[in-house]
């Protein structure tokens, strides 16, 4: 018979067999771990169980196993933070930190690891605490690997909370109350708008005067149905003969006015504003009274030509663009000029017999007209000491001046616009041989009345040249409401009379002026006409345009 002996191996002699303790008995060896650590899946490495830890309360302390003993090796540690949503977790390391591992190369030994929010903070290691800004989410994850070596303190977290916080800035334009530095979850407030903007709920499409919004626990506030809107002026005024400039009608929008030039001219402020009360306002003085359109006054095509109105030259259209023809229902044929685009300067003797008149304008040729150029009359207004009664058979034309008031203000252009009166300063005749325009449709040297406009320049002359003309019968009364003009061929005539005798402005040659208007002459046309006085009677037209621009009074009639 033959012996055969079998020797066992001790297998906890090899290295590495067991992390902790090796038990060797016949035929194999058993690992087993200190008091503490439990023997992994492989049989071999004992490890700490670390993981499934969850952290409800709203302040607390997690540590690394152990600490502040050396935490243990073969770990793989998860924690988590997770409280109530509408909060947030403020987390902080201990200074007394030790963790195995090199930042600067990237923490390859053992691992610590922050998660918040969809955002991981680390890995950190090494023996320098780590610093987290900012608040975390509800929901935090830590997460700590160790390797199978080394010893090192390890760490621990100190989590504090508290509640999300919400903007103080809700709704652009908007102001809230009350009114703080920070909102928390649960906090609320009552939302109204800035000046110039109004609460707009778009949930239901309408406006409301305010609304309680909530800080919501997702840091937001539940104020989505809510705008605050510009309030909206809507489109500005229209500006009789003028013009509106703007592109949009809300809250602190501009408009700016203009008029058609060269025939209106602004008076007023230019720019408005929309306001924050929905009124569009001037911005010079925070008024809503708008800007007017004024007429020019004097603008014309009038060459320098000299011509004859008795024995005339023909006017151009546009040269005379204040004329009018005035025609009485007893047959009375004058003339007259616009001094504003409701107001007609003539003279008072066309109308001894009656007050009905048609007026023509903003033409030259008398068979162009037609009811499109007919103005029609509110009042008559005749000088209040104008008296052509004959006195022992001597006439009478003192004061020989009349206004016309318009039902409605006439469309000023090229064809159609005001003569100026004399200013305050320059009411005096001018001098002796000093040019001026006059014109109308009146006799000509032919003896017919003329169809096309016609108009000449004529000088002032002294009164002694009227007083000592050919009149038939006894000579009228003259006086200092009157002015001579005229020269040998050129004078007005019958059917001119009413109409205006025009000066160039003295210092503006573009702009001309009503100084006289034709009154009376000899029978004999031809030589010298007499004019009324225009610059005498300032007081009296501006008095009346006034008390009667808008309609009011009666009329007035000779």
């Amino acid at each position: 018979m033959t012996f055969i002996w079998a020797s066992d191996i001790n297998e906890c002699e090899e290295e590495d067999r067991c992390s902790h303790y090796c038990n060797n008995y016949i035929g194999g060896y058993l690992c087993s771990c200190k008091p503490g650590y439990f023997l992994q899946e492989n049989k071999r490495i004992c490890g700490v169980n670390c993981t499934g830890e969850v952290s409800t309360s709203f302040k607390g302390m997690i540590t690394s196993p152990n600490y502040p003993e050396p935490y243990a090796e073969n770990s793989q540690c998860q924690y988590r933070i997770e409280i109530e949503q509408g909060f947030e977790v403020i987390l902080g390391f201990a200074k007394d930190f030790e963790v195995e591992g090199d930042p600067s190369v990237g923490c390859i030994s053992d691992v610590l690891k922050v998660t918040s929010g969809g955002r991981e903070y680390g890995p950190f290691c090494g023996d320098q605490a780590p610093v987290i800004k900012g608040h975390l989410s509800n929901v935090v994850e830590i997460t700590f690997n160790t390797d199978d070596h080394g010893e090192r303190k390890g760490w621990k977290i100190i989590y504090k909370s508290t509640a999300k916080q919400c903007s103080p800035d809700i709704l652009e334009y908007s102001i809230i109350q009350p009114k703080k530095v920070e909102y928390d979850y649960k906090d609320s407030v009552r939302l109204h708008c800035e000046s110039g903007f109004e609460l707009y709920d778009t949930q239901e499409s309408q406006y409301i005067d305010d609304a309680v919004v909530h800080c919501q626990k997702d840091g937001t506030w539940n104020s989505i149905p809510y705008i605050c809107k510009p309030v909206d002026c809507g489109r500005p005024a229209e500006l009789k003969n003028g013009y509106r400039n703007f592109t949009s009608t809300i809250y602190k929008s501009q408009n700016k006015y203009s008029c058609e030039e060269p025939y209106y001219k602004l008076e007023g402020n230019a720019i408005f504003n929309c306001s924050h009360n929905a009124e569009w306002v001037d911005t010079a003085s925070g008024q809503e009274t708008l800007p007017k359109c004024k007429p020019v006054c004097g603008n014309c095509l009038l060459s320098s030509n000299t011509g004859r109105i008795f024995g005339g030259k023909r006017a151009k259209l546009g040269e005379f663009p204040w004329q009018v023809r005035l025609l009485t229902t007893s047959g009375q044929m004058g003339g007259g000029a616009l001094i504003s685009d409701s107001w007609v300067l003539t003279a008072a003797h066309l109308f001894d017999k009656t007050h009905q008149l048609e007026i023509h304008g903003g033409f030259i040729n008398l068979r162009d007209r037609s009811s499109k150029n007919m103005f029609a009359v509110e009042q008559v207004f005749i000088h209040p000491k104008f008296n052509k009664h004959v006195k022992h058979g001597q006439p009478n034309f003192n004061h020989d001046i009349a206004l016309i008031k318009l039902q409605e203000e006439v469309k000023l252009g090229p064809n159609l616009s005001p003569l100026c009166l004399p200013e305050r300063g320059d009411v005096s005749l001018p001098n002796f041989g000093t040019l001026g325009y006059i014109s109308g449709w009146g006799r000509t040297e032919n003896r017919s009345l003329a169809i096309i406009l016609q108009f000449a320049e004529v000088p002032v002359v002294s009164m002694d040249e009227c007083e000592n003309s050919n009149f038939e019968g006894k000579k009228p009364i003259f006086t200092p409401n009157m002015m001579c003009a005229g020269r040998q061929g050129v004078d007005s005539c019958q059917g001119d009379s009413g109409g205006p005798y025009v000066f160039q402005d003295r210092l503006d040659r573009s702009r001309h002026i009503v100084r006289g208007i034709v009154s009376f002459g000899p029978q004999q046309c031809g030589h010298y006409g007499v004019y009324t006085h225009v610059g005498n009677y300032l007081d009296w037209i501006e008095k009346t345009m006034k008390e009667h621009e808008n309609g009011e009074g009666e009329e007035v009639l000779a």
